[in-house]
């Protein structure tokens, strides 16, 4: 009788149902990964969402010119010449060595030139052009920018060689959308021919009642004056009314840049808005 209840025992635990409590730890297990998963992935799409909106930022003022070009050649120059002047160093060059300190230096201006969109930029920004006036101008960034790459080059190694060839190349896009925007400018200006125009033209571009043009609006006016303007052009043309750097022009920008300048061809650029 023992053995037989002892069998009996063990089959009616064997046979039993699953404990409930594991299956509602495994349930909850699995929804707390679910969760996670669906976290992530919104998270992972809020990220590409941001990024997306970013570059759509971007594309209107100006993605892809010699702007864009020159801050990613500056960063460039700033990580090379840090590593190769401690390598040059350590070669015993220390000629080699100073000109990637300069380069890194010319880096650094650079990018406080050029990267505009960040905030903390604008106090250093403010200074160098202040105290270098041809800084300002899209040529002058242009001529500073194939010297710098120049010396980069100077260096005769490849990853060196690269980015100063790279920043040559920005210097001299620089140099020429500058003089062809300003060729254009300059007939522009000579279409407006009095204060009253100006204004009647001003408003009439002003599509969302602002008081300021942005550069779609900046276009549309080139464009309606028979001067219009290819995508490095504009941003050129924005850079050379936007006195404060905001990204538009006020109708006081305007009418200053019309009534004011005498030098157009040697005045393109501005200061840089990013």
């Amino acid at each position: 009788m023992k053995k037989v209840g002892s069998k009996k025992d063990t089959t009616s635990v064997d046979s039993g149902e699953a404990d409930p409590l594991v299956d509602l730890k495994a349930q909850g297990e699995g929804m707390v990964k679910d969760a996670m998963k669906a976290a992530s992935q919104v998270a992972a799409m809020g990220f590409v969402k941001d990024q997306l909106d970013s570059l759509k930022g971007l594309t209107h003022k100006g993605p892809m010119t010699f702007r864009v070009a020159a801050f990613l050649g500056g960063l460039a120059m700033i990580c090379q010449c840090f590593l190769g002047s401690i390598s040059k160093l350590f070669s015993f060059s220390p000629l080699q060595a100073l000109i990637e300190v300069y380069c890194g230096i010319f880096g650094v201006i650079i990018v406080i030139l050029e990267g505009q969109d960040y905030a903390f930029l604008k106090t250093f920004r403010t200074y160098v052009e202040d105290y270098c006036k041809i800084l300002t101008f899209t040529w002058g960034r242009g001529i500073f920018y194939m010297f710098a790459g120049s010396l980069m080059v100077s260096q005769f190694n490849l990853f060196d060689m690269a980015i100063g060839g790279w920043m040559c190349f920005v210097g001299f896009t620089s140099v020429v959308v500058g003089q062809h925007t300003a060729n254009k400018l300059t007939d522009l200006k000579k279409t407006l021919a009095s204060e009253a125009v100006v204004k009647e033209k001003f408003k009439a571009m002003d599509s969302d009642n602002s008081g300021t043009l942005d550069s779609a609006e900046l276009a549309a006016l080139c464009k309606a004056l028979g001067s219009s303007l290819d995508h490095n052009e504009l941003v050129a043309a924005l850079n050379t009314m936007d006195k404060d750097g905001n990204g538009s022009i006020s109708y006081e920008e305007f009418y200053g840049w019309w009534s004011g300048w005498k030098h157009e061809k040697e005045s393109i650029g501005g200061r840089m808005s990013v």
